[in-house]
């Protein structure tokens, strides 16, 4: 008699054929390196941070346990992902600018979220309750191959989420916040391996959660993992001898932060914790109207291709919602989506940590859908990434030549003044990824593939492409538009041409990231009344006893409202 395995799966041997590990290695790594290392800070959330990260290298050891924003205690998020991104700069900063090495601490946290990822659903996937249905005549896949199979295409779909695509590359705390989750996710799955290990883990991933964020993001997790560990059946161990490692592990990752505080800057700690604890409480509440109407403009796109795959699972294990390869993930995506409207959460925040679970789901989901569904993927990727690299190669056509010219004046107003420039290498690398895509596209039309990781495999390849492309071909437009650089280069210019080697500028009315920005990138700022020239915001002249005459420039970036002045003062 053939064994049973009531299961909406199907997957064939063919089908769970393995994906060559070198090709995924190398996607992964193609997707994250461009605009590591070369480009400028493009957000005013890498502005934050690596003013932060400046302060610290440059500071002492209260500097790295009580980060400060100029005067003010910063208590935004916490120092965890400033910390791994200031000793990258300590590391290479003599090899690469300080900025750019700090950066680097983006490859920590996206190696940490893949491989997560990868191995979370890979000891969900091999577990019996999930195997697919067992063929009548054999041929059906064994559970390692399926296993695999799964967590390449649940990190394939992670990676081709397009609301990761800007973010996974730059020094969010958001960026830090994602990684933990999926280790949250890898050690909830470990647990039925490890009883002792993955509790203590899971603990560790809830204390660097208070580390990177916020008490509010540990908490949550805390909450899920007590109730994902209550509810969830397969666990082997009491209940009671899991929830005492979690706690007990979670309480003491985060306590080493105040400790060494305590130990360090004694005199200050209490003042500054007491400013944390503040900004802790002011976390509790309901999602604010604002974000809540960003997040329900934005998640379809925001979670492509997550969101189809993880509801046709829903819909596919609707008979099976208990299994624990459904019933792991689903309850992580509740507890993190009702605590995220429970607080002062940003929209973007929750739509990231949501593609965590969202993923799983959404491999599953793969692998129970019928061919025409799952090709809806490929034909969807090959369109879409198609449209979007060719546009890309026609703007920067325009941007070379001027023609068309509505093209090229769109790039023009985008960075004025910047010329066309041509990076043989980097043109050359463009358009041999252009001719891989080509390639890979006209592969796929022309033969049927029955493997079901050739949907996720596309549409991560053509968000690989596309990122390549976008940024070394516009890298220098970009900078322009996004940098403080230039309006430093500009500022300096005029100093130079009315200053005596004796003078100084006085910065006014300035926001602090700003400030450590303009000092980082040459323009020496000095708390100092006695100096001759004074470098403040065109709000703030306007409302000074400044006249128009003691102007010597005004600066800012292209299509930023934000315009600094710098003034002579009267000798």
């Amino acid at each position: 008699m053939f064994e049973e395995r009531p299961s909406p799966v199907v997957a064939s041997a063919a089908s769970a054929r393995k994906l060559p590990r070198m090709a995924l290695l190398a996607l992964l790594m193609l997707f994250i390196i461009p605009g590591l290392l070369s480009r400028d800070f493009w957000s005013s959330y890498e502005l934050t941070s690596f003013a932060l990260v400046h302060t610290m290298i440059n500071g002492d050891a209260a500097a790295w346990l009580l980060p400060q924003l100029g005067s003010s205690e910063y208590v935004t998020n916490g120092p965890l992902s400033l910390w791994v991104s200031a000793i990258f700069a300590k590391l290479f900063g003599f090899l690469f600018s300080e900025a750019s090495a700090s950066r680097l601490s983006v490859l920590v946290w996206f190696a940490i979220a893949t491989s997560s990822v990868w191995y979370g659903t890979w000891y969900l996937a091999r577990r019996a309750e999930a195997q697919p249905v067992v063929l009548a005549f054999g041929g059906e896949a064994s559970p390692i191959d399926y296993g695999r199979v799964v967590a390449d295409g649940a990190l394939l779909m992670f990676v081709a989420t397009f609301g990761l695509f800007v973010p996974m590359r730059q020094l969010y705390v958001e960026t830090a916040l994602v990684a933990i989750v999926a280790a949250f996710f890898f050690s909830l799955a470990w647990t039925f391996r490890r009883d002792v290990l993955a509790p203590l883990f899971t603990g560790i991933t809830i204390g660097c959660a208070v580390l990177t964020a916020n008490l509010f993001a540990g908490v949550s997790l805390l909450v899920i993992a007590l109730f994902i560990h209550a509810r969830v059946h397969a666990y082997d161990t009491p209940f009671i001898n899991r929830a005492t490692l979690i706690i007990v592990a979670a309480c003491a990752t985060f306590f080493i932060w105040p400790i060494l505080a305590v130990a360090v800057a004694i005199e200050t700690v209490d003042a500054w914790f007491d400013v944390w604890w503040a900004a802790q409480l002011d976390v509790l509440g309901t999602m604010r109207s604002f974000e809540l109407k960003w997040m329900l403009e934005n998640f379809i796109w925001f979670l492509w291709p997550l969101w189809p795959f993880a509801l046709l699972a829903l819909y596919a294990f609707r008979k099976q919602l208990d299994r624990t390869h459904i019933k792991l993930p689903l309850l992580i995506f509740i507890g993190l989506a009702v605590f995220s409207l429970l607080g002062h959460v940003s929209g973007e925040r929750m739509l990231m940590t949501l593609t965590v679970p969202l993923c799983i789901l959404g491999a599953f989901g793969l692998m129970s859908a019928r061919r025409s569904e799952g090709n809806i993927l490929d034909w969807f990727s090959a369109t879409v990434f198609t449209l979007a690299i060719v546009t890309i190669w026609v703007y920067f056509i325009a941007w070379q030549t001027g023609w068309p010219p509505k093209m090229s004046k769109s790039i023009i107003n985008l960075a004025p003044g910047i010329p066309a420039t041509l990076h043989g290498l980097l043109f050359v690398l463009c358009f041999v990824t252009l001719l891989a895509w080509l390639a890979l596209v006209l592969w796929r039309m022309n033969h049927s593939q029955v493997v079901a990781w050739k949907g996720p495999w596309l549409a991560a390849a053509g968000i690989t492409a596309l990122a390549l492309t976008t940024v070394y071909l516009f890298e220098p437009v970009i900078d322009r538009a996004r940098s403080f650089e230039p309006v430093v280069q500009e500022a300096l210019t005029d100093f130079h041409a009315h200053a005596k080697p004796s003078d100084c500028i006085e910065p006014q009315e300035l926001d602090p990231t700003k400030e450590v920005l303009f000092n980082y990138y040459g323009l020496e700022l000095k708390e100092n009344i006695q100096c001759r020239f004074v470098f403040t915001t065109e709000r703030a002249f306007k409302d000074s006893a400044y006249s128009e005459s003691s102007v010597l420039g005004r600066y800012n970036r292209p299509r930023d409202r934000e315009r600094f002045v710098l003034i002579e003062q009267g000798e």
